[in-house]
């Protein structure tokens, strides 16, 4: 056993050395972190009820679209361009109601996906009937008239309509134009089987 005559004087540890950390400095600590992940939580929320507080028309935080219901087409009526003045060009959406309460956003630019095309999307005919809504891919699409059905699925396109999520929420509608569902091509089926 050791003690504290044993050691040589300057293996001796000074009195400075065993004083802790003042408590009030790990309660700072504490404190500003929390403070800190309050702040965050407070920015996510804001984030969060945003669609809520913002009068439509408006393109709120977060690549959000707030409409009002009462503002857009009934069902199966006339679609709705939306475009330069409330999103960029290049995000304009056109927007049809196909069902109460089932609204469809569809991108309104159509690319070939073979030669990268890039179309205007125009509303065609409302048909009675379940072929619903048409659209059309418009002038510089290699000179063919593309069709696509109320939903955007491809009548005698290659692929579909990009589009977009929506959701209803009492009076608005909103268009998340952050996540785009790319359109779908379609596969041939084969002429042969590989066995």
């Amino acid at each position: 056993m050791t003690t504290s005559d044993d050691q040589p004087p300057e293996h001796w540890a000074g009195t400075a050395s065993l004083d802790p950390t003042p408590v009030w400095k790990q309660y700072l600590i504490v404190v500003l972190l929390l403070i800190g992940a309050l702040a965050v939580i407070g920015v996510a929320a804001a984030l969060a009820i945003a669609p809520q507080l913002a009068t439509p028309p408006a393109l709120v935080p977060g690549n959000r679209l707030v409409l009002a219901r009462a503002e857009l087409p009934g069902v199966m009526k006339a679609p709705l361009r939306i475009g330069q003045g409330i999103v960029p060009e290049r995000q304009a959406l056109w927007i049809l109601q196909v069902a109460d309460r089932e609204y469809i956003a569809v991108s309104a630019y159509w690319s070939h996906p073979d030669t990268g095309e890039r179309c205007p999307v125009l509303a065609g005919s409302l048909t009675p009937g379940p072929a619903g809504a048409v659209w059309r891919a418009g002038p510089g699409c290699e000179g063919h008239k593309w069709n696509f059905g109320p939903r955007g699925d491809p009548l005698n396109a290659p692929r579909s309509l990009d589009r977009y999520l929506v959701s209803v929420e009492g009076d608005r509608v909103i268009v998340n134009l952050s996540r785009a569902i790319r359109g779908f091509g379609k596969t041939p089926q084969p002429t042969r089987s590989p066995l």
